[in-house]
């Protein structure tokens, strides 16, 4: 995504542990990775990438970028991390770029330090230079830029990584490392971060495409086979979801995709409609966003320099450093990405302890995580489809009866609604429950249905910005039914993650993200009830006094 400041490279400003100030002008820029031994640059030459859509059929460029290899012989789990797109020689959208450039900025090594920490934890890193991708040359102009972006981004990865296999094979093209067996092309992971996030979710569908058996085992030895996890950082495309959909499509694989809520380049938290749409599509596997309410853009790249989100008429409260609590630093989101990927992959290739599940945000069975890795998070989970019984949709909400005193406002997805207008993301729909008197109650009735199989009752919502939840006291409750006329009252107090409530700026009104995240109950906290007969779930609002919530959906999860 593009990135508003003038970079820290043609400021002459720190970029961040083990990267320099800028060079002199036309000097190419220098980069000290002593802090990061394990990760070493590397250049594999030249290479031609093919265009469509434009006159000019093709585009050379160099196959640079950074590799981490930790100590051994035997063949490991590699992970491929990709930059986003930032200004610089290359993309200059109020000036004239130019490719090849120089200085050129090097936002691949702006990831060393993530490099450096997979490769102490055992994973062989590469993270190709995407720049020509993102260049505003070669034919791509404001109307293209971003459709040839996924052309030229594809045919970089592939070409990095069918010379990774080629390395394995033991016909170094350029790396400088021992890499002969070291590879295990069966075991890919991506990383990537604002528009390379995008391109990593784009390159893992793309692999999908495959008519045999023989021909996956092919592409695998070419370095060219599935991607077996996902981890996306603030990822775009750079297209509206109204306008295309069907970039915000992810491959049934492990994912996480994490937002943050000081975002000033994906300011209406859009990197969510990965999470949102996987939600509404048949999977086999777990998908996870989670929004860091205090991070920003470009505090996840130590080659970007620091943005001024904070100054802009909104979110101020939240973040400007020099006032909120929430706000984080470039370390602080280093540290947790660095963290949070190494936990993530551990899951995927490995057998996880139930802890190892929950540390990610994958654990159906328990309550929603406050924290990952020392920082505030929201979140939301979409388990597998087999492990999901969905009793409750704002969209279907004809199917609750709701008492006269509670008010229910429907909220379409990609619509501005109520009294201001839609607060973002744009995406679920949601249905709006006011009460002004108590008790209230929604109940969903259900046909003696069988949950027993399920762990937990979640529940999606957020309270809303101009409601002060009552603090340190119940603020409604969860019933359960059953066909004998049993039930189970569980509490929801106002300090579970999805009650939080951030900082109002009262100059320019709420305008604090406002996440319709997870809560989940585990079922045995339902005690007395039968689990194989409950004929009702009801939400009763008999304890604060008045109250505004915005409900997504009410599902049995987990198994």
């Amino acid at each position: 995504m593009l990135a508003v400041l003038a970079l820290a490279l043609s400021m002459g400003n720190t970029l961040g542990p083990g990267l320099t100030s800028a060079p002199p002008p036309n000097a190419a820029p220098t980069y000290d990775l002593t802090n990061f031994p394990l990760v070493k640059s590397y250049n594999l030459g030249v290479i031609s990438l093919s265009q469509s859509g434009t006159e000019v059929d093709t585009m050379p460029i160099a196959l640079t970028g950074a590799i981490a290899l930790p100590p051994g012989n035997a063949p490991i789990p590699w992970v491929v991390v990709l930059h986003g797109r930032h200004a610089g020689c290359h993309f200059q959208p109020e000036a004239t770029s130019q490719w090849p450039c120089a200085p050129e900025p090097r936002f691949d090594l702006g990831f060393a330090y993530l490099a450096q920490a997979l490769a102490e934890a055992g994973y062989g890193v590469i993270i190709p230079n995407l720049n020509a991708a993102f260049s505003e040359t070669y034919g791509a102009t404001a109307d293209n830029r971003n459709e040839l972006a996924d052309q030229r981004s594809g045919q970089i990865i592939d070409a990095h990584l069918s010379r990774l296999a080629q390395a394995d094979r033991g016909d170094d093209p350029g790396f400088g490392l021992p890499l002969t067996g070291r590879v295990d092309l069966g075991r890919l992971a991506m990383v990537g971060h604002s528009m390379g996030g995008g391109a990593a979710a784009l390159n893992a569908l793309q692999r999908l495409n495959v008519d045999s058996a023989a021909s996956l085992q092919a592409k695998i030895a070419d370095g060219l086979g599935p991607i077996a996890a996902l981890v996306l950082v603030s990822p775009t495309r750079s297209y509206a979801i109204a306008q295309r959909p069907d970039v915000y499509r992810l491959p049934d694989v492990p994912t996480a995709v994490i937002a943050g809520g000081c975002d000033r380049d994906i300011f209406d938290l859009s990197s969510l409609y990965y999470v949102e749409t996987a939600r509404q599509q048949p999977r086999t596997s777990p998908v996870v966003g989670i929004l860091l309410p205090g991070a920003n853009h470009h505090y996840f790249s130590a080659a970007v320099a620091e943005d001024d989100y904070y100054r802009q008429p909104n979110n101020g409260p939240l973040c400007d450093p020099q006032r909120s609590r929430d706000r984080l630093s470039r370390v602080a989101q280093e540290n947790f990405l660095a963290q949070y990927t190494t936990a993530f992959l551990q899951t995927v290739w490995s057998t996880p302890e139930d802890k190892a599940i929950a540390q990610v945000g994958l654990a159906a069975q328990q309550a929603a995580p406050a924290k990952m890795f020392g920082q505030s998070v929201l979140t939301t989970l979409g388990t597998p489809s087999v492990q999901r019984y969905t009793v409750f949709h704002a969209r279907e909400a004809p199917v609750a009866t709701l008492t006269d005193g509670l008010s229910a406002e429907f909220c379409q997805a990609l619509a501005a609604c109520g009294r201001s207008p839609r607060p973002y993301p744009h995406f679920p729909d949601l249905l709006t429950l006011e009460w002004n008197a108590i008790p209230q109650q929604l109940q969903v009735p259900l046909e003696q249905a069988d949950i027993s199989n399920f762990a937990s009752l979640e529940l999606r919502l957020a309270p809303d910005p101009s409601w002060p939840v009552p603090q340190g006291q119940p603020v409604f409750a969860v019933v359960l039914r059953d066909q004998q006329g049993n039930a189970a009252r569980v509490e929801i107090l106002s300090t579970v993650p999805a009650l939080r409530q951030f900082e109002a700026d009262s100059t320019h009104g709420h305008t604090a993200p406002l996440y319709p995240s997870a809560l989940r109950i585990p079922l045995g906290q339902f005690a007395g009830v039968d689990l194989a007969a409950v004929t009702s779930v009801e939400l009763v609002f008999d304890q604060a006094a008045q109250g505004r919530l915005h409900l997504a959906s009410l599902e049995f999860v987990g198994r």
